[in-house]
């Protein structure tokens, strides 16, 4: 599937003006990498500026549908510009294999689902980036293991509460969501070893269940 950019830089008050280079070329240049490896269709990315971002990192991305990413950047958040390890790069490579979903199976709207969906994309990052981890998809070493007869129980969940099992937000520890899903799916690899997070954007959730067992 051919990917097309088409890039919007939400700059009319000049909030962006400082950065409007470093982030055209690095968006540009993160695309080039990841439209090979990956079945990525058109996609818009619209970065705007504000100060609702992942503190440590300066920025925020989502990929709410088909073809569309929404990035957010504090100009004056330092963290932004220092970019460790790529931080920037990484997010939009992430976004962009949930954008890719998005013209599968999409991110889904049961527990397993979400789990597979972000599970993968920690794993294209890896794929392209190599390491470091993000620091959610560490936060719970034995994420999996300890939380595996209720991750059987609600796979299939539809009710399952997103904020509580990534962000933290009722009794789960923070992250514990991302850290389960890049657990998930390094299971999955390890009973599957010539498969890629790439190569997979489109997988049905169900394919991933048997790594629970």
């Amino acid at each position: 599937m051919h990917s097309a950019l088409s890039l919007h830089l939400c700059d009319a008050r000049g909030t962006l003006t400082a950065h409007a280079k470093w982030l055209t070329r690095t968006i540009e240049e993160t695309h080039a990498r990841v439209a090979p490896r990956l079945s990525l269709g058109p996609v818009d990315v619209v970065v705007r500026a504000a100060r609702d971002v992942i503190p440590q990192k300066g920025h925020v991305g989502h990929a709410p549908g088909p073809g569309v990413i929404l990035v957010t950047v504090d100009p004056d958040n330092p963290a932004l510009e220092r970019n460790t390890a790529q931080s920037f790069e990484r997010m939009l490579a992430h976004e962009m294999h949930h954008a890719a979903r998005w013209d599968g199976p999409g991110y889904g709207s049961t527990l397993g689902a979400a789990l597979v969906t972000e599970g993968l994309a920690g794993h294209f990052v890896e794929e392209l980036y190599g390491l470091p981890l993000e620091p959610w998809e560490t936060a719970v070493a034995d994420a999996l293991l300890t939380h595996r007869e209720t991750i059987r129980s609600l796979w299939d969940d539809a009710g399952y509460d997103h904020n509580e099992w990534f962000f933290g937000t009722g009794a789960y520890p923070q992250w514990l969501g991302y850290s389960a899903a890049y657990q998930l799916v390094a299971r999955y690899f390890d009973e599957h070893p010539t498969a890629t997070a790439s190569a997979l954007a489109h997988a049905p959730t169900e394919h991933f269940r048997s790594a629970l067992m």
